[in-house]
């Protein structure tokens, strides 16, 4: 029965995270970023580097982006811009360039400014820095000289540089804050870095110790020097938010980044972005470019070195640009006069529509104080159309012929929020306001032939506020009804999510119209984080009004604020406000923040199943199958564990990968057990596979060698087939071969060949149970006894093993494919992170190929199981986030079961006379 119930809830787990990577992968918002295009043909100019750099690097190189006629300009050699190099990311192109640069220099051209900007960009040979860490100090390097090489490039220009603004994408922005542990590099050389869908906190999959030890050195000095010799250097980090798959926005938000955001918080944009769109999406293109060119002191033509006014001029562009293009154009005046003469309008209602096709002369909306009203404490304003920047003031009412007038105001308009397009809006305190002195709001109407819509709704403290408490396990999946009708006319309605505080929680809030709505019901939904003073632009799902209430960032320890939603309606009807927890939201927000952690706990299976195999073979002298042991797997056997031997290292100081989640804000009791109950049927789906490829492909792979070895020898199939029985007898050459092809070449070739060679020798242990099960059916043939359990128990035991050897092949996997892209450069990798564990396990699997596995007459089998049991928890302890740890865990395993079947004594059989004594080979 137990094993019934245990067998329901992990299908249920794996097809709810086989949901939710579907979710993440697949269900994403269009992506309704523009292109960015090119006006002339675009060309990149390489840059000499000086013969050393060169000899040093021969596969990286520095290129210029110029367009048309420019291009020539810069293949003289003559520069004059404003330098700024962009770092391309894992796997990306030098190339990528093209949208920044090219829109930079059409801007100048447009603008008729009198500097304009060089973009450069390096080649780095489109290495996979994101899993193989090695890459990521070479590139740093390489940085760094080609920061000093341009500052020489401009020696006799006639404004040389001192700074270059450094612009990185994906793992080019943790590359771009490495260079300032250069010796050479000062922090007024690079001011600033713009860093696109970077991971600044730690890996995404952490594959080898180079990654891990790169990361801790660059968070390190950063954490060090931030206040010191960084102080003065701009950090702006942008995600891509939702669409962004591969780096979620937890990694994003860098404690050492002065501005982090996504598109989805900039104004105009307001979109989530893919991983590669974020470099060309022109919606954030353009905000980039437009900050560049504002932080250029206009009395030196290069950047500005005022920190606190290159903040300013990003904080304007990426959160609060409300009109106009041009960072001078967001200073507001204190106080405005206003026209006695023109046409004002006394709003003696609370609910207030004004709309004009045509606007003749100056036109204010005069909306007085009621202070002793209880409605009259709050009020939210609505504007199309209004391009004035000034737009909002309080003021006095004084009477002029009969007419309650203004003359002068406070400005209240840097108060507004864009919500999209030419709409936007204003909230105020009207309380706060009369307690001041004032005693009305004026909305300004500028002449205009375009039609103006303006609307205003006043309201009481909590008139468009509404808290509730998030409901917790099952009952959040059922409707939840927030508010049953707003009120008519309602503009603005603020919901309170108590208890949204965790990364993996996922809602959905859908707003029902009470009647029908003519046109837009919903002009903008955001989700407000006060803890990290962020708003969150939200898009609809589907075609009904429903959004998804998802944390971007978690709340610091302690902090009890919490996050809300904020509608902003049309005021042509009222709506009802619903809340249902989404069960496949949770889970896909589970892929997004522990996706990662599933190779460790398919690695602790492999593991749990080698261990009771192993028992199997004490109790009864037999090897249990793949699937027999696996399907006794329980949660029990490692969970418990781990939990308590994480809360005792985090007494003695040790960090284990748990701590490390808590300290981020990212723990989730359960995430062990679900993790190992939802992966368990992908296990079994594994072993299956591979007993599936063993009866169909193993005669394929068989013959294949054959032909192989019989060419290369000379021969035909009858020779190749005799070469492959006689390496088969002798692997110990082949594992010594393997282990010299691992230092010549790549350690993980070595693996996906030893691989090769364990999947025919599995394949010829088929082939021997089969023909022995036959002979032993067919009478008078006589077969060596009790023959085809020994060769059914070594095909269960080596199933397990090649499994083992083809998971540290797949965690590895970086290695093999940097090394084919250096294989035109050299045969050898030279920093190979898989070469340590490639060479120990085959070291390993020459023992154990070399013997019978398993030899069953031996002892201390359950103390072996025991040690392998207790590898699988601490590969779960240590490698969840350290993926790189597990290869070593499973190492140790195979160690210590080549020893044990080398050293174990034999074990004794009972004899049925005190005098008879053992027979020999027992």
């Amino acid at each position: 029965m137990a094993s019934a119930i245990k067998a329901v809830v992990a299908g249920l787990l794996f097809a709810l995270l086989l949901g939710g990577t579907y979710d993440h992968i697949y269900k994403i918002e269009p992506n309704r970023c523009h292109m960015t295009y090119m006006f002339e043909l675009p060309e990149y100019i390489p840059v000499m580097l000086p013969p050393t750099v060169k000899k040093l690097y021969p596969y990286y190189h520095l290129y210029s982006y110029g367009e048309g006629n420019y291009s020539q300009m810069l293949k003289d050699g003559l520069y004059e811009g404003i330098p700024v190099l962009f770092i391309p990311g894992n796997g990306g192109s030098y190339k990528q360039v093209r949208s920044l640069a090219s829109v930079a220099y059409r801007k100048a051209l447009d603008d008729e400014t009198y500097f304009h900007f060089n973009f450069f960009s390096v080649d780095l040979n489109s290495e996979l820095g994101a899993f193989y860490g090695p890459a990521l100090k070479r590139q740093t390097e390489f940085v760094a000289y080609a920061i000093k090489q341009i500052l020489r490039i401009y020696e006799g220009s006639m404004n040389p540089p001192k700074s270059v603004v450094l612009v990185g994408h994906s793992m080019g922005g943790i590359v771009a804050r490495a260079v300032y542990i250069s010796q050479n590099i000062t922090s007024s050389s690079l001011p600033l870095i713009i860093s696109q869908a970077t991971p600044h906190t730690r890996p995404v999959l952490n594959t080898d110790h180079h990654l891990k030890d790169f990361y801790e050195y660059v968070n390190t000095y950063w954490e060090r020097e931030r206040l010191s010799n960084l102080e003065n250097t701009v950090l702006i980090a942008v995600g891509g938010g939702r669409n962004d798959i591969q780096v979620s926005t937890s990694h994003i938000n860098s404690p050492f980044a002065d501005i982090a955001t996504t598109t989805a918080s900039i104004p105009s944009c307001w979109l989530t972005t893919d991983h590669q769109a974020i470099v060309w999406c022109k919606q954030l293109v353009m905000p980039l470019v437009r900050s560049l060119f504002d932080i250029v002191d206009l009395s030196t033509m290069q950047i500005s070195t005022d920190r606190q006014m290159i903040l300013d001029v990003f904080e304007f562009h990426l959160a609060k640009r409300i009109t106009g293009k041009r960072f001078k154009h967001s200073l507001y005046s204190k106080e405005v006069d206003f026209d006695e003469h023109g046409d004002w309008i006394e709003i003696t209602a609370r609910q207030y529509a004004h709309t004009a096709n045509k606007t003749k002369h100056p036109t204010y909306l005069l909306l007085p104080f009621h202070p002793n009203h209880q409605q009259y404490h709050k009020a939210t304003i609505i504007a199309t159309n209004l391009g004035k920047r000034d737009w909002v003031m309080a003021c006095n009412i004084h009477l002029k012929q009969h007419r309650k007038i203004c003359t002068e105001g406070e400005n209240l308009s840097k108060k507004t929020k864009k919500l999209y397009g030419r709409v936007k809006s204003v909230q105020l305190d009207l309380g706060s306001l009369s307690n001041i002195g004032h005693s009305a709001v004026v909305v300004y109407i500028a002449p205009t032939d375009e039609k103006v819509e303006v609307y205003i709704d006043v309201h009481s403290k909590t008139g468009r506020h509404r808290s509730i408490e998030i409901p917790v396990f099952l009952r959040s999946f059922t409707q939840t009804i927030i508010v049953d009708t707003t009120p008519q006319k309602a503009l603005f309605y603020n919901i309170s999510l108590v208890g949204l505080q965790n990364l993996w929680q996922s809602f959905s809030v859908t707003v029902r119209p009470r009647q029908k709505c003519n046109g837009q019901s919903i002009i903008t939904t955001k989700l407000y984080m006060p803890w990290a003073q962020k708003e969150l632009y939200l898009q609809r799902n589907g075609i009904v009004d429903s959004f998804s209430a998802e944390l971007d960032v978690a709340p610091p320890a302690g902090d009890n604020t919490s996050a809300s939603i904020q509608f902003f309606f049309s005021p042509k009807c009222s709506y009802s406000i619903i809340l249902q927890g989404s069960l496949l939201g949770v889970f896909r927000r589970l892929i997004w923040l522990y996706g990662a952690h599933i190779p460790t706990y398919l690695a602790a299976h492999l593991l749990l199943t080698l261990s009771l195999q192993l028992k199997g073979i004490d109790r009864e002298r037999y090897c249990p199958s793949y699937f027999s042991a696996m399907l006794s797997l329980s949660p029990l056997s490692l969970v418990p564990f781990v939990k308590l031997l994480s809360i005792l290292l985090r007494n003695v100081g040790i960090k284990d990968d748990f701590s490390f989640l808590s300290d981020h804000g990212e723990d989730l009791g359960i995430l062990p057990v679900l993790l190992f109950l939802g992966t368990w049927p992908l296990s079994l789906a594994i072993g299956a596979f591979t007993w599936g490829m063993v009866i169909i492909s193993g005669k394929i792979t068989h013959s294949f060698l054959v032909k192989i070895l019989g060419r290369s020898i000379g021969g035909g199939a009858v020779i190749g087939d005799l070469a492959l029985s006689g390496i088969s007898r002798l692997p110990v050459i082949v594992g010594v071969a393997f282990i010299s092809l691992a230092y010549s070449t790549c350690g993980t070739l070595s693996l996906c060949l030893s691989c090769l060679f364990h999947f025919t020798k599995v394949f010829r242990l088929y082939e021997d149970y089969i023909e022995t099960t036959l002979l032993e059916l067919i009478p008078g043939v006589v077969t060596e006894k009790g023959k085809s359990i020994n060769l059914m128990s070594s095909l269960n035991i080596h199933i397990t093993l090649m499994l083992l050897v083809f998971f540290n092949v797949i965690i590895n996997f970086p290695s093999f494919m940097m090394w084919v892209k250096y294989l035109s450069y050299s045969l050898q990798l030279h920093e190979d992170p898989s070469l340590p564990v490639s060479v120990g396990l085959l070291i390993i699997l020459c023992l154990l190929w070399q013997k019978d596995l398993p030899c069953i007459d031996r002892e201390y089998y359950k103390h072996l199981a025991n040690a392998v049991h207790i590898l699988a928890i601490l590969t779960t302890l240590f490698g969840s986030i350290h993926i790189y740890r597990v290869p070593y865990f499973v190492v140790c395993a195979l160690l210590l079961l080549a020893l044990h079947q080398l050293l174990a004594p034999v074990k004794l059989r009972k004899t049925s006379s005190a005098n008879e004594a053992p027979s020999d080979g027992d």
